[in-house]
């Protein structure tokens, strides 16, 4: 991980600009961890919400401390029964009716 003084980002802009996509940059102010710059061209604006988001990670949190749910082998045989009854019921097209010009 590279680091950059804050102090210096105007300057080193384009190094910024040109690293980010490969690694993260941690900017320090004074010395001192201040941000992250991170890529993220692989990410949408909802996916950016989410991560920054931290009434959505309480909201994980919670949940994964919870008992219950639907045990893996329950839903892997759900599906096993869905995909085999899709198997067995014959698909019906949709013929294409043949479509002509109107004479000119």
């Amino acid at each position: 991980m590279k680091r950059m003084a804050i102090e210096e980002l105007a300057e080193k802009l384009d190094t910024l600009i040109k690293v980010s996509p490969h690694e993260k940059i941690l900017l320090t102010r004074n010395g001192q961890p201040f941000a992250f710059v991170s890529d993220a061209t692989n990410y949408d604006w909802e996916d950016i919400g989410y991560m920054t988001d931290p009434a959505f990670w309480k909201e994980i949190s919670e949940r994964r401390k919870e008992k219950g749910g639907i045990p893996w082998e329950q839903v892997k045989a759900e599906l096993e029964k869905r995909e085999k009854a899709e198997r067995g019921t014959p698909q019906t097209r949709k013929s294409k009716s043949k479509r002509t010009l109107p004479a000119a």
